[in-house]
């Protein structure tokens, strides 16, 4: 019964199935491509490489891009039976949940057994934001199969695809020259602005240039309409933003007298109580002076005889306690 691979198994074809594979990639059951350097904008026809002059990709809404994936893989039995013997590997490939969170619809596709080449797939932008991908960033999600020696198949990959290295267009064969265009069947319905703009273009001159001249401006209208749509959507959320922050402000603007008042409550209170622990303190030394005073009698004459320096003294002493007492920070409450 074929199973699937996880992180420690997944972690010996590092190197050889998994070619420039990085550890740091690995999953619990899967292994997470990255984005190779170089594509195609299918919807301009326009190719790109990266990692030289330009390190990542613009999807604009609506847009389609062809990706290759950095890493390179091979399933080829010989390879494959350098780690499982008597084994073959099957591949699923299927974008990360990140990519749906953005709206980017991508396929899911298969790696068959015995197949050797990088791995390309396409991705569609169906948000109404562009989305920016970077060169190596891990947007695709590998889970491998080990097949067992029962399900292992006859006759191995052998497709068009074998052996083909960076971004490949589609080798699909087209139709048969000659088909005449009644054969084909279309969505344009009879008697509708298409049919009639189809009719237009098939007058020949001028009604073919008229008509490529609305095609032309249906298009760029159909643009206008989707640009038009993305603003009103911007407006809108700025709109929500700005009544977000009125009501902040409003909200800090009902706080702060509460705010201010708490603060001038504590502070007043602190100040209370640094006065009368310097007064208490203050007359606390008072007394023990005095009692001092009156009970030794050489103190007393000391004192009589000098009392006029002593008295400046004390009120010199008594103004700096008080002022470090104001100025020495009260109790905070817990």
């Amino acid at each position: 019964m074929a199973t699937i691979l996880n992180d420690a198994e997944i972690k010996k074809l590092i190197g050889t199935v998994i070619i420039d594979g990085d550890p740091g990639c690995i999953r619990p059951n899967a292994y997470i491509m990255r984005l190779g350097g170089e594509g195609e904008f299918l919807n301009s026809e326009k190719e790109f490489i990266l990692g030289k002059n330009k390190t990542g990709i613009i999807v604009q809404p609506s847009h389609s891009v062809a990706l290759t994936a950095f890493e390179t893989i091979d399933f080829r039995r010989e390879t494959v039976h350098n780690v499982y013997p008597d084994h073959d590997l099957h591949g699923i490939l299927s974008p990360t949940t990140d990519l749906s969170r953005e709206g980017i619809v991508a396929p899911t596709t298969q790696v068959d057994a015995g197949y050797r080449g990088t791995l390309n797939w396409t991705i569609t932008n169906t948000s109404n934001e562009e989305r920016r991908f970077l060169y190596k960033e891990r947007i695709y999600r590998l889970v491998i199969f080990k097949l067992a020696p029962g399900e292992t198949p006859s006759r191995l990959y052998e497709g068009d695809y074998q052996e083909q290295m960076g971004y490949v267009r589609s080798r699909r064969k087209g139709p048969p020259v000659g088909m005449r265009e009644e054969e084909w069947e279309n969505s344009i319905v009879e008697g509708g602005p298409e049919k009639l703009l189809d009719h237009l273009m098939k007058s020949g001159f001028p009604w073919a240039g008229l008509g490529q001249k609305l095609k032309q401006i249906d298009l760029e209208f159909k643009t206008v309409t989707t640009e038009y749509a993305q603003i009103h959507e911007s407006i809108e959320k700025l709109s929500r933003e700005v009544d977000d922050l009125h009501t902040q402000r409003d909200e800090l603007a009902k706080s702060i007298p509460e705010t201010i008042r708490n603060v001038l409550r504590d502070e007043s209170m602190g100040l209370q109580n640094r006065w009368l622990l310097a007064g208490g303190t203050m007359l606390a030394a008072a007394l023990g002076l005095i009692l001092a005073l009156f009970s030794n009698q050489r103190a007393w004459d000391f004192v009589k005889s000098n009392g006029v320096w002593l008295g400046v003294v004390i009120i010199i002493a008594s103004v700096c306690l008080g002022l470090r007492a104001c100025r020495s920070p009260g109790v905070s409450k817990k």
